[in-house]
């Protein structure tokens, strides 16, 4: 089975207007994927700290709704081990990236997944890294 690591950018992408937001279809047949048990999704903890900040700054009224919608899908989480927090220093000295962002990619390389992620600039400093997958191009 195919296994994905989704970074905020993604998981966002489930819970606001389609008409806003590119490449919304091809999230949502993630999900669907991963409901039908034809993918595996997970993402590190921190993803609930990036998304809760934007949807409560974008949608105030509505961000407590969205959050536990997106908390139900009891989406598989993965902590930060001490190799992966040595990794994601690396990368930030080496590729000029935040923690943040070098955490999803971490999770991957963790549980031998590919990063889905809407993050071009990422993906360019991380050199193209094999692991990640911009959602535009999934399915390609």
């Amino acid at each position: 089975m195919k296994k994905y690591i989704v970074d905020a950018s993604v998981i966002l992408k489930w819970v606001l207007e389609k008409e806003k937001e590119p490449d919304h279809d091809k999230a949502i047949g993630l999900l669907h994927a991963w409901g039908s048990g034809e993918v595996g999704i997970a993402a590190p903890g921190l993803w609930t700290y990036e998304v809760a900040n934007i949807l409560g700054r974008a949608l105030p009224d509505e961000a407590s709704q969205k959050m536990k919608l997106l908390l139900d899908l009891k989406m598989n989480v993965i902590d930060c081990s001490e190799q992966m927090i040595r990794q994601c220093l690396a990368w930030m000295k080496g590729c000029q990236v935040t923690f943040y962002d070098a955490a999803y990619l971490a999770a991957a390389y963790e549980i031998d997944a590919v990063l889905l992620t809407t993050d071009d600039k990422f993906r360019e400093k991380m050199k193209k890294d094999e692991r990640i997958c911009l959602l535009k191009d999934l399915g390609k």
